[in-house]
């Protein structure tokens, strides 16, 4: 095993793999370790939605990232195609919220109205404009907010694509292999114990998800991260053409440019327990079938999970860790690893190489009252 690295990333999810190629691009030597296959946890169970308007409720720093993530997108994606030869299918159609009740219909003008008035650009449709760009869509679907700038992307191709250009860009990758352990000096953080040996690095970035709590509590970091089992299904497309991604109050459906509609999702304790449910499952398709009737005639193709790292503000924990020193984290993006992964990457490498912290003040560790023991 190679025994040293000017960093080491723990964690081979989207954000790992991002960052870990963002800082090779300028030379860095970089390890990546990641306990089972890269992006085989959250990020490979995830639908792939860039949709920060529908996920974020309010204005603030959390939407403003999400932004400004989705932006960096088609640059991202026209990169990697060119290194890796990938398309990761990267759909701009933009997405509908839609309404089915009255009480639907509160909520989805409230949002509206809040949207409008920061400025983004939206549009309320009628009953009938919605059918006419979507005509599978429940005949009970009242109102929707047409978002034309959001987007999807297909996420397995995604990390296929980020690998590669991992390896191009020379970043030491290590699969199945789990740190159980960090080495430290004093408050100085100089490496990992894996189960496959030790290493040796001049700063450690701990990205792994839900996992970061129970690898950062090794040194006496309590960091508020924990999983979120969510629970999500295909169908097949082939006699049920949708063009956008459609939300409701009772799921999302999110078509793929593979033949597929990505259809969920369940948010459940269950700590780290990764096995569908009936009811799970069947909660997903109910939900689904609601939005668009015909989809109880679609072939189904497979069910799975992924546990999401949640925080508990809600928000991303990035930045260094107080009163330690070569230990930096980046994880608690919950159901939006996929799209805050460019911009968190930026920042993180940014923080690196310069020591700046301004762009993630709102989601830096130091928030929190982390406890760290001698």
């Amino acid at each position: 095993m190679k025994s040293y690295s000017d960093i080491i990333v723990v964690g081979g999810g989207i954000i790992g793999l991002s960052i870990a190629t963002e800082l090779a691009s300028s030379g860095i030597a970089v390890t990546l370790i990641e306990q089972g296959m890269f992006g085989g946890e959250a990020s490979v169970a995830a639908a792939g939605m860039l949709a920060p308007l529908k996920e974020f409720t309010k204005p603030g720093p959390l939407l403003d990232m999400g932004i400004r993530s989705l932006q960096l997108y088609d640059n991202w994606v026209s990169e990697l195609r060119e290194a890796t030869g990938i398309d990761c299918q990267l759909s701009t159609a933009g997405i509908l919220t839609v309404a089915m009740t009255e009480m639907e219909e509160d909520w989805l003008q409230e949002r509206y109205q809040w949207q409008k008035t920061e400025g983004y650009e939206i549009r309320l449709l009628s009953t009938r404009e919605v059918h006419e760009r979507e005509p599978h869509l429940s005949k009970k679907i009242r109102q929707a907010i047409y978002s034309p700038h959001e987007a999807d992307i297909n996420n397995c191709l995604l990390l296929e694509a980020l690998v590669i250009q991992a390896e191009k860009r020379n970043v030491h990758l290590l699969q199945n292999t789990a740190v159980i352990g960090l080495k430290q000096t004093g408050h100085k953080i100089t490496g990992v114990v894996t189960n496959k040996g030790e290493m040796v690095a001049n700063h450690v970035i701990v990205a792994s998800g839900a996992w970061a709590a129970d690898i950062l509590g090794q040194v006496g970091v309590d960091v508020p991260v924990y999983p979120v089992r969510g629970q999500i299904a295909a169908v097949g497309s082939s006699n049920l053409p949708l063009s956008h991604v459609v939300f409701g109050k009772n799921g999302y459906l999110v078509p793929k440019q593979d033949g597929r509609i990505i259809v969920g999702a369940t948010e459940d304790l269950a700590g780290f327990e990764r096995s569908t449910t009936v009811y799970g499952v069947s909660t997903v398709l109910k939900g689904a079938m609601s939005i668009v009737p015909a989809i109880s005639q679609a072939p189904f193709l497979q069910a799975w999970a992924g546990l999401r790292p949640a925080t508990a503000d809600g928000h991303p924990i990035l930045g260094p860790v107080p009163d330690w020193t070569g230990l930096t984290v980046a994880c608690g993006h919950y159901r939006n690893g996929i799209l805050l992964a460019p911009l968190t990457a930026k920042w993180i490498v940014e923080y690196v190489r310069s020591g700046e912290t301004k762009h993630m003040s709102a989601f830096l560790p130091e928030r929190f009252s982390l406890v760290s023991y001698d």
